[in-house]
């Protein structure tokens, strides 16, 4: 087991505060893909810990498959599935981190998405799915990964 960021050690990554429609959007991919995740025994969260390179930083979107899912959220290496739509870490960072797949919203060409697996990177098209390599189940339209707080997301009376 690892250990966690000391106190006051930095965990890089979003904040609510200074990336709110970035975690909203992380938020409401995380509620889409749970329902597979937990049907397999997994996780899926927006507040996990994973250590790269001397430091420690948290994915967008982690989805963790086939382990014991951690209580404090503190993982030895990355989880499964990376979601990324923004920094610090680049795709190839969280491959190399242990993630199976990343599913990138922040590649070099705005609104692409791109899938990364240690098979290679897919670019995917409007209207494709992405699916986890190993999880079939695990696939999420790439059209959410680019689009913005949808106008009428909250339910009225």
């Amino acid at each position: 087991m690892v250990r966690g960021p000391h106190q006051g050690e930095p965990v890089y990554g979003t904040s609510w505060r200074r990336h709110g429609e970035r975690r909203q959007r992380a938020a409401r991919i995380a509620r889409a893909l749970r329902p597979a995740a937990h049907a397999r025994g997994g996780l899926v969260s927006t507040e996990l810990i994973v250590p790269y390179a001397g430091h420690w930083y948290r994915p967008d979107v982690g989805v963790v498959l086939g382990a014991e899912p951690p209580h404090d959220g503190v993982l030895d290496a990355a989880p499964a599935l990376v979601v990324r739509l923004g920094g610090p870490l680049r795709g190839a960072d969280w491959l190399r981190a242990g993630a199976a797949a990343v599913w990138d919203a922040d590649g070099d060409d705005e609104g692409v998405v791109v899938q990364l697996t240690r098979r290679g990177v897919r670019r995917m098209s409007r209207g494709a799915w992405l699916v986890h390599p190993d999880e079939p189940a695990l696939r999420l339209a790439a059209d959410e990964l680019t689009g913005g707080i949808r106008a009428n997301a909250r339910i009225g009376a």
